[in-house]
């Protein structure tokens, strides 16, 4: 098995050891990068299948590095960084990372989460060619696109995975815990529940004739979320 290309940006030496250091047996050929402008042009040069970056990163951030990859591809994203605030993860999110992790980080966890995102990213090239949908919303899976009243909306990859998990639970009641499981990949007792609520409201925005009075995504006060009635 060809071993993947991992592009790692961080200014920091001591955790591009650490880093190298953790994933040294799986096999995965680590590539650095010491600011935001060298890790676009290594990402536009080598064949790379996941990229971590850092989000305070010399001559351009990892928030913009993310935001200049997501425009032209799905790649799985993950952010680590010292930033641990609320609004630092959201922000993330909406740049369009795939996941968040805060430094210090646990090996095993970053391993499993490398893992995770691999594994989804290889589940969805291979998805058949069909089609998940509810009244005029239309999420079509093998071209990872969204319509709502025939208009094509614009999702970033985490709003995708939400709304996918919705349709395909349609009409169940599905837990902010359920949620962070099995779309975050945080472990039940892990993750912040806020981000759920932020992630929904962006998402309807979007997708919602009207966004005060949601039609498709219902809040099921003290249970969670569901799709339809």
């Amino acid at each position: 098995m060809e071993p993947i290309n991992l592009l790692f940006a961080d200014d920091d030496a001591d955790i591009q050891q650490i880093v190298e250091f953790t994933l040294r047996d799986e096999n995965i050929n680590l590539i650095f990068a010491e600011n935001g402008s060298q890790a676009l042009t290594l990402w536009r040069t080598r064949n790379v299948q996941i990229l971590i970056l850092d989000i305070m990163m010399p001559l351009i951030d990892g928030l913009d590095v993310c935001k200049r990859v997501r425009q032209l591809s799905d790649v799985p994203i993950i952010m680590m960084t010292a930033k641990d605030q609320e609004q630092d993860i959201i922000n993330a999110f909406d740049a369009g990372a795939d996941d968040y992790i805060v430094k210090p980080f646990i090996p095993k966890e970053l391993i499993s989460r490398i893992r995770m995102l691999l594994y989804r990213n290889m589940r969805q090239r291979i998805s058949p060619n069909r089609q998940l949908a509810f009244n005029s919303l239309v999420l079509d899976l093998e071209k990872r696109r969204v319509t709502s009243s025939e208009k094509c909306v614009q999702v970033t990859p985490l709003e995708y995975r939400l709304l996918k998990y919705l349709m395909q639970n349609a009409g169940v009641v599905i837990s902010k815990e359920n949620l962070l499981k099995n779309v975050w990949g945080y472990a039940e007792s892990n993750g912040d529940t806020n981000l759920i609520e932020a992630t929904i409201r962006r998402l309807r925005k979007k997708v919602e004739p009207d966004p005060s009075q949601p039609r498709y995504i219902q809040t099921i006060w003290g249970a969670g979320y569901r799709l339809g009635d």
